[in-house]
């Protein structure tokens, strides 16, 4: 039993062997002294699971031995099942092939076929179409309105569009004469009165957030004369409540973005639309805030710094709204900040250089008035004049040491150079060089003139 219990512990994992030949060894000679030491015993006990271990090794080998022939005829069935399905593989290829040449020939003459009944078809659908443009044509010909469903119908007004459109370009081929000037007319006001209940049935479905609706009359509409009527209706939807910032920047480009989104899905043409919703809040919003702003501002120093605010804060808009497709003109949201500050701009340099000069007297009278001085003019020719006159009477000076010219005052050593008076100078020239530089279009030719 104790043998069969250590044959059993060479299926452990992990198994250590001299782990293994201690526990023999115990199992054997137990716990006895030395004096009782029996070495034969030991010695029978490890002969014995030598051979109990050999005969364990025949047992495995034969499992191994069985194992094998196992495997090596489940691998030729394998090949043999891979051979079969290869032959198998092969004639469901050729079949493939047989089945797409006859496809292609199929095919092929459905083609043909289908060209011969496109060839006939097409002049039947185009003498259909010629029939029924006919009988609307009779409608308008005869006395009274159109009575036909299509006209009176609103549920078949886009189909009414359709044919109210060719009708339309037919009325424009008819010669002149009583009879067709009365059906022109009658075309051109039921043209009128459709586009009309187009144009408020896609601005019901802006109302409605109606987007397949919008973009299936915007496709009908884009036939019509009025589309542009149809783009201005959804700008004025699409602005309604938009703007409700006291700061008209801060509305601008959210509204942009989503109505960009709302274009995109919408209209075919969308840069186009896009451009002229972006023009729209250009010259019908901003231009109003701005000059609400600027116009009746009396403070020179106030109107400056506003005008630069409101110019610098209209370029990053552009440049933030730059992100949306608006056409090819790169130039498009420059030439618009022009157009909406043209009445300012062109009178900016004027205005900064009248006002920094004023500022600089200020600023000199001042210090004057605190130091009790009054600036005095020269009343002769200038500085050349005056050079000139005292070089002539050098001569007479130094020989008779007679001090010609009224008496100069020194003002008791007062050069009347102040720093304060310089930084505050300074301060005003540079404000106005950083307006200058951002609000003048000729910026070096009006620095110079500045200076």
């Amino acid at each position: 039993m104790s043998h069969q219990v250590s044959l059993e512990e060479l299926e452990q994992e992990p198994f250590d062997a001299h782990e293994f030949v201690e526990r023999i060894a115990w199992r054997t000679i137990g716990n006895r002294d030395q004096a009782q030491f029996n070495p034969m015993l030991l010695h029978a006990a490890f002969e014995k699971m030598i051979k109990d271990l050999e005969g364990k090794n025949a047992q495995i080998e034969k499992k191994i031995e069985k194992l094998e022939e196992n495997c090596k005829d489940e691998e030729k069935r394998h090949w043999h099942r891979v051979a079969e399905l290869q032959k198998k593989n092969q004639s469901t290829y050729s079949h493939f092939q047989v089945l797409d040449e006859k496809i292609n020939l199929v095919a092929t003459k459905v083609v043909h076929l289908g060209d011969q009944l496109e060839g006939v078809n097409n002049p039947r659908a185009k003498a259909v179409e010629a029939k029924k443009l006919m009988n609307y044509m009779s409608e308008f010909l005869s006395d009274g309105p159109a009575k036909s469903d299509l006209f009176t119908d609103p549920a078949k007004l886009e189909q009414a569009a359709d044919i109210i459109q060719k009708l339309y370009h037919v009325a424009l081929e008819l010669p002149s004469n009583e009879r067709y000037d009365n059906a022109r007319k009658k075309i051109w006001d039921k043209y009128n009165n459709i586009e009309s209940e187009l144009i408020k049935e896609f601005t019901k479905a802006h109302t409605e957030g109606d987007e397949k609706k919008m973009k299936r009359v915007a496709m009908v509409l884009s036939n019509f004369k009025g589309y542009g009527q149809c783009i201005d209706a959804f700008i004025e939807e699409a602005q309604r409540n938009a703007f409700y910032k006291p700061d008209l920047f801060d509305d601008i480009v959210p509204c942009c973005s989503r109505t960009n989104e709302l274009i995109t899905e919408v209209f075919s043409n969308h840069d186009a639309v896009m451009a002229k919703f972006v023009q729209n809040i250009y010259h019908n919003k901003l231009q109003k805030y701005i000059y609400s702003k600027l116009d009746n501002e009396i403070d020179p120093e106030v109107y400056l710094d506003s005008l630069y605010k409101l110019y610098t804060r209209t370029i990053k808009l552009s440049e933030e709204l730059s992100q949306f497709k608006m056409g090819n003109d790169s130039l498009f949201l420059a030439k618009l900040t022009k157009s909406i500050f043209h009445k300012h701009l062109d009178a900016y340099i004027g205005f900064e250089t009248k006002y920094l000069k004023e500022r600089c007297a200020a600023h000199l009278q001042r210090y004057y008035e605190v130091n009790g001085h009054q600036k005095k003019q020269i009343q002769s020719g200038g500085i050349t004049e005056l050079r000139r006159d005292l070089q002539a009477k050098i001569g007479t000076m130094t020989k008779t040491g007679i001090n010609i010219g009224p008496t100069i005052e020194n003002y008791g050593g007062e050069t009347f150079l102040s720093q304060e008076v310089t930084i505050s100078i300074l301060q005003e020239s540079k404000n106005a060089f950083k307006r200058c530089h951002v609000s003048s279009e000729n910026m070096n030719d009006n620095k110079k003139y500045a200076i």
